[in-house]
């Protein structure tokens, strides 16, 4: 067991207090996992903390690590003791998808990246499951949920992952409704939208569609700004809906005092 000591003296808000962090584990971590730690000892509470250290020591293959966070205060310092037991390090030894009908297994598997007989690691499974919803996603099946559930043998110390895939309905494009816009770049803008309605969801295209059409009048307005959509469940449907306020311009009137005049935002590129 070896046990690491963390000082880090005055933390924001607490001129004239310290703190100190100890850390004790048969497993030692990275000076730059240490101190991203200490940062994180001072920013979350103790609960947080732990799954961000369990999540350090599952990245390392210990998938059964226990933490324990306590702390200490002190009139003039708080000390922080971190006690890790991080048990069997595990290796992966199969991920399996079930459930799957739009995307092949192989086409799945490709997206985590983490080969048969490394390490285990929480991470990767995380960015493997976060690239298949996006995978899913792109093809309209915005509801898709992975599940999955560990499959230890602990007198070997491996570990099989089963991915149970709820795919969930395709959605597609629903209707664009455009408000306080002039006739004829509305009738524009709605022409342009034929090209999407109909098409399986995704954002992106949502977003490039928008980019494309929209010149803002202000800077640094996106299409996020003034677009808002709405899922219907029923329909497996996504429309759109964009709300223009009028600009307002000033006049001088004869009794010379300013008023506002309402003019309508010319928002189509040409």
């Amino acid at each position: 067991m070896t046990a690491d000591a963390l000082p880090q003296s005055h933390p924001a808000g607490s001129r004239g207090s310290s703190i100190d962090m100890v850390l004790r584990s048969p497993v030692r971590l990275t000076p730059t996992e240490r101190r991203n730690l200490k940062r994180d000892v001072l920013a979350y509470d103790s609960d947080t903390v732990a799954e961000i250290v369990r999540e350090l020591y599952q990245n390392k293959g210990y998938f059964k690590a226990q933490v324990r966070v306590v702390r200490t205060p002190t009139p003039a310092k708080k000390a922080v003791l971190i006690q890790v037991d991080p048990g069997k390090q595990y290796h992966l030894v199969r991920v399996s998808w079930r459930g799957n009908t739009v995307f092949s297994e192989s086409e799945l598997a490709k997206l985590i990246p983490i080969e048969p007989g490394e390490l285990f690691s929480r991470t990767k499974i995380a960015k493997g499951l976060n690239a298949a919803r996006k995978l899913y996603e792109s093809r309209g099946y915005i509801n898709f949920t992975p599940v999955p559930t560990p499959e230890m043998n602990d007198e070997a110390a491996t570990l099989a992952l089963n991915i149970d895939v709820d795919e969930g309905q395709q959605f597609r494009f629903g209707e664009l409704d455009v408000q306080g816009m002039e006739e004829a770049h509305r009738g524009m803008l709605l022409s342009a939208w034929q090209g999407l309605r109909g098409r399986p969801y995704n954002r992106e295209d949502a977003d490039k569609f928008f980019n494309r059409f929209f010149r803002s009048p202000l800077p640094n307005i996106k299409p996020e700004n003034y677009t808002t959509f709405k899922i219907d469940e029923h329909n497996h449907s996504v429309t759109y809906s964009l709300r223009f306020e009028p600009s307002l311009r000033y006049r001088v009137s004869q009794n010379s005092r300013l008023e506002p005049v309402e003019s309508p935002i010319n928002a189509i590129r040409r």
